[in-house]
């Protein structure tokens, strides 16, 4: 039985208090545990105030959840950032509940060390699969998708949910009451066009 397990944690809170960001959070995983129903075997759920996790059954439904999760921070507007762990564990044999208990909670100890490794660091992203050189190579297109959606601003949020809800730049500018060159500017400095193409590449990395 293959699942993986994504843990998640606070990297960053702006200039809320840790209420409101408790409450933003447990916000966001609400919509994404509707959105991601058929990819999730236990939802995301908050284990401290600052940190969930929930098990996912493939690894292409739980990198697009992980788009999800970011695009949804920014959908909402909220003003904080998480570093997210997605480590890969199989359980080969069925033989009792408990045995499959046991080696779940060998994963979430694993994912959890890596966590742990992930926190010293100044990257968001860490994946783990079964495949050492796969996992290098979608380690490195976060690398690059991190680069870009986090070159993003809070006060960009407005112009990017507008972009992510498949307007084009003639739309963002009548919406916002720009000129088209305005508009034109605004996508090629927030690297619409680029982020696309990084999601891409990561998923197509994995099919």
């Amino acid at each position: 039985m293959e699942h993986f397990i994504l843990m998640s944690d606070l990297k960053y809170l702006g200039k809320g208090s840790k209420e409101t960001f408790n409450t933003e959070l447990k916000n966001v995983i609400s919509v994404i545990n509707k959105l991601h129903k058929k990819d999730i075997i236990t939802p995301l759920n908050m284990v401290m105030q600052d940190e969930f996790q929930g098990i996912t059954n493939n690894l292409q439904g739980s990198v697009e959840l992980i788009f999800d999760i970011e695009e949804c921070i920014i959908e909402h507007g909220f003003d904080f950032k998480l570093k997210h762990v997605l480590y890969h564990d199989t359980i080969e044999t069925l033989q009792s509940k408990q045995l499959a208990y046991e080696r779940l909670g060998f994963g979430l100890i694993d994912a959890r060390e890596r966590l742990k490794l992930i926190k010293k660091t100044e990257s968001r992203f860490l994946m783990v699969t079964n495949n050492e050189k796969q996992s290098l190579n979608l380690n490195n297109l976060f690398y690059i998708y991190e680069d870009y959606i986090d070159s993003w601003k809070k006060s960009d949020y407005q112009y990017v949910r507008a972009f992510l809800n498949n307007l084009n730049y003639k739309e963002v500018s009548e919406q916002f009451n720009i000129n088209l060159s305005s508009g034109w500017r605004r996508e090629k400095s927030l690297k619409m066009k680029q982020y696309y193409t990084i999601k891409e590449m990561i998923l197509s990395s994995i099919e």
